[in-house]
């Protein structure tokens, strides 16, 4: 209860107390507003019916008095009962007045009930009015007759009105209940969320793990407490997007809240917390699998939001020039100016960031914002004297009911289609892709179903040799993922692949990928050539991976040495620790490690020494004008010198001229392949290759 009470600052009271005040009024209001209406309400349509039969009762009153020529003034009993000769025209009893208003003749129950009535005024129209006698009550209605009287009828209004004691004792009943409930809703909403104290007003955001330990603090919070490493505020879960979370006991449940802190007078840290808008799922610790959680729950809400991929385009670059702590200085500030606008923030990788705005009411301002907010993350930065200039392009979707499918995989591929439309475009930097716009997106639009394209068969694996110098024959083949033609799918390989890693079944995929090399590995392990497969960063880093690739390896008996695994410098760029731990273990396992289009990442000569590497493969970006450019000649010679001096292979890629070949040979080349060499091919005649192949 301490760290409730906390939670309440000064302000917080006053907008307490004040919003207390406007419920109890309007409960007020509402309560005799209800009772008001449903008394009145009764009451008016009981006594409406009334003045209907008083007028009917005068009219044929007057008629018999103005056939008969009495004066009520002077008439007899028997002569005034005999005008009442059509009935009492629903009443239970009748009278008559004489324009003084004096009753001038009661029936006998009128008589008795209604005693020495006298209506003391002289109504110009009918009146119906509530005459009480003791217990009872009764509705008396008075209608002029002419100039010369008064009719006057009468019914038991008894039961109608303990009727409507009944409704004003039942409205008092719920006003007061509804009342305590409301007020009580209200003070543990006040308790329990603050009144909505939103945790960016707060100086301090940091982000704890299941202990309480500190991941991840902004700057502030590191400046005033350097020495803090560990929150002890009962912390049970944390959220990466909404910064951290605490868990508060009610009754038997548990509130999970969003949390940030601010320092106060006295120097002391306090929790401010915020309902999360969706369950913490302890399952959910992957930014994409979080991701399709929180979009998940935003979708029984029926309203539209909206889901969105931000790309760091340029951010590559300034990691090649200024360094990997510097390039994740600029991913801060962008990151930071993001999360500002968006409700929830995915850090997909570097160089991408998933955002969702599930808010359908305020939707539309964001929209007519979206220009504004793009360009601001478009502008120069800053940082250590150096002015640096990004480029960052978006893909956002609307997810309403315009789209074909309101899936997450769906609404993720349409914001990829319209990023893809974005990095294409040199003038505009986001594009908003909407259901009735598909034709538009078509051509950056990937959905495939690739469980089904895998049942159907429609996948292979080419083999492209790899040509041993020295040895001069071919002493490996490069594992190369197709679509086959003979399926009728038009797309580019990359994209589908990116598609697969995107849409979560790359580990499937994977698993295609790695047992068809295996067969082709296994049939050639006794040519004394190897065969290399790609593993792509999603693969690689899946929870599981090692265990799952040395459960098929082990199932295949292949020998030592024949299968490799090939990466490339993209794994650098982040999870390298982790990478490496991995990497390892499938070198134990007598697994090569490949690492592909080394050099194309200034960054590569930093981590090369730690990687378990055994082959280098020299990118074709080096190779095209290697016998015209000295710098490609330069840099192909140094990697090729790395490789000699620590005993690993060197491969060059994208051979395709003898004179190439000559040149790589010349610089000390180990294995060399491209076009020269040949193709990629299927899987019969690159097992007919390696017996007969020579290059003259």
């Amino acid at each position: 209860m301490q760290l409730l009470a906390e939670k309440l600052n000064k302000m917080t009271v006053i907008k307490a107390v004040a919003s207390l005040i406007a419920i109890i009024a309007v409960i007020a209001v509402s309560f005799f507003a209800v009772q008001t209406f449903a008394e009145n309400g009764a009451q008016t349509a009981a006594l409406n019916a009334y003045t209907s039969w008083a007028e009917n009762l005068s009219r044929g009153v007057g008629e018999n008095l103005e056939a008969s020529g009495y004066d009520l003034s002077t008439i007899g009993e028997e002569e005034a009962r005999s005008l009442f000769s059509k009935g009492y025209n629903g009443f239970e009893g009748v009278a008559l007045a004489a324009d003084t208003g004096r009753v001038v003749y009661p029936s006998s129950q009128s008589q008795s009930r209604l005693g020495d009535y006298n209506i003391g005024f002289s109504p110009q129209s009918v009146l119906v009015s509530l005459v009480n006698r003791g217990e009872k009550c009764y509705a008396v209605a008075v209608a002029p007759i002419g100039e010369a009287g008064y009719a006057i009828g009468y019914i038991d209004f008894t039961a109608t009105a303990a009727q409507l004691a009944r409704i004003r004792t039942l409205t008092i009943a719920l006003g007061i209940t509804s009342a305590v409930v409301s007020i009580a809703a209200y003070v543990v909403f006040i308790i329990t969320t603050g009144l909505n104290e939103r945790g960016h007003k707060y100086a301090y955001k940091f982000v704890t793990d299941l202990e309480g330990r500190i991941l991840r603090s902004n700057a502030a919070f590191k400046q005033d407490f350097p020495q803090t490493v560990r929150i002890f505020d009962n912390v049970a879960h944390f959220h990466e997007e909404k910064l951290n979370a605490i868990k508060l006991g009610s009754g038997e449940d548990e509130v999970f809240i969003a949390c940030a802190a601010k320092k106060t007078a006295s120097g002391k840290v306090k929790i401010s917390a915020d309902r999360l808008a969706m369950p913490y799922n302890a399952q959910a610790t992957q930014p994409r699998e979080m991701m399709r959680e929180a979009y998940t729950s935003f979708l029984p809400h029926g309203k539209p939001f909206l889901i969105g991929n931000i790309f760091f385009a340029d951010l590559h670059n300034i990691k090649d020039m200024f360094g990997r702590e510097f390039a994740e200085q600029v991913h801060k500030i962008l990151y930071d100016k993001i999360s500002e606008r968006f409700s929830y923030l995915y850090e997909l990788n570097l160089y991408n960031i998933g955002v969702l705005y599930p808010d359908g009411k305020k939707l539309e301002t964001l929209m007519q914002d979206l220009k504004d907010i793009v360009n601001s993350l478009n502008e120069s930065l800053k940082i250590e004297n150096n002015i640096v200039n990004i480029s960052v392009k978006c893909g956002f979707a609307v997810c309403d009911n315009s789209m074909e499918q309101r899936g997450f995989e769906y609404a993720m591929t349409a914001a990829d289609a319209a990023l893809r439309r974005a990095t294409q475009d040199k003038l505009k930097n986001y594009y908003v892709f909407h259901g009735s716009e598909i034709k538009q997106y078509a051509k950056y639009f990937f959905n495939y179903d690739i469980r089904q394209m895998l049942e159907d068969n429609m996948f292979e694996l080419e083999y492209q040799p790899q040509y041993g110098v020295k040895e001069n024959r071919v002493v490996g083949f490069e594992a190369l993922f197709r679509v086959k033609k003979s399926a009728n799918v038009f797309v580019n390989i990359f994209d589908l692949i990116s598609y697969a890693e995107r849409s979560g079944n790359m580990v499937l995929l994977g698993d295609f990928i790695f047992n068809t090399a295996m067969d082709f590995a296994k049939r050639v392990e006794d040519k004394n050539v190897t065969v290399s497969v790609n593993v792509s960063p999603v693969q690689l880093m899946q929870a599981g991976f090692c265990e799952n690739f040395l459960n098929l390896y082990e199932s295949h008996e292949i020998k030592t040495g024949v299968l490799c695994v090939e990466i490339t410098e993209s794994f650098l760029v982040q999870n390298f620790d982790d990478a490496v731990k991995k990497l390892e273990v499938l070198r134990q396992h007598g697994i090569e490690v490949h690492l592909d289009d080394f050099g194309t990442r200034y960054s590569s000569l930093l981590y090369l020494k730690k990687l378990p590497v055994q082959v280098i493969k020299i990118d074709r970006e080096f190779i095209m004008d290697i016998n015209e450019n000295d710098y490609d000649r330069s840099i192909t010679e140094m990697v090729i010198g790395i490789c000699k001096k620590h005993n690993m292979t060197s491969i060059s890629e994208g051979v395709e001229t003898r004179e190439q070949f000559d040149t790589l040979k010349q610089l000390g080349i180990d294995v060399v392949q491209g076009y020269l060499i040949g193709k990629s091919m299927p899987a019969d005649a690159a097992f007919k290759m390696i017996d007969e192949f020579r290059l003259k």
